[in-house]
């Protein structure tokens, strides 16, 4: 579970705070606006950036490459 400190007040939580929070709550706090830092992430988040790195980069050319484009061309 990410510990993280709070920008402003959450509840009964004062600014400054830290509380633990789930993947959902992390999310959804950061998207409000109410995250000043994650203070503890948890290890599963720092594995994906490993092996997002580890990857080669044309990796995801070749995936775009295979789906069909949609939607309206501009002529």
């Amino acid at each position: 579970m990410p510990r993280i400190k709070l920008a402003n007040w959450y509840g009964d939580k004062a600014p400054g705070e830290e509380l633990d929070v789930d993947e959902v709550q992390l999310k959804a706090l950061r998207r409000d606006g109410m995250v000043a830092e994650v203070v503890d992430a948890p290890a599963a988040e720092s594995a994906d950036e490993a092996s997002a790195q580890a990857q080669p980069e044309n990796a995801p050319v070749q995936e775009a490459a295979a789906q069909p484009e949609s939607g309206r061309r501009k002529r």
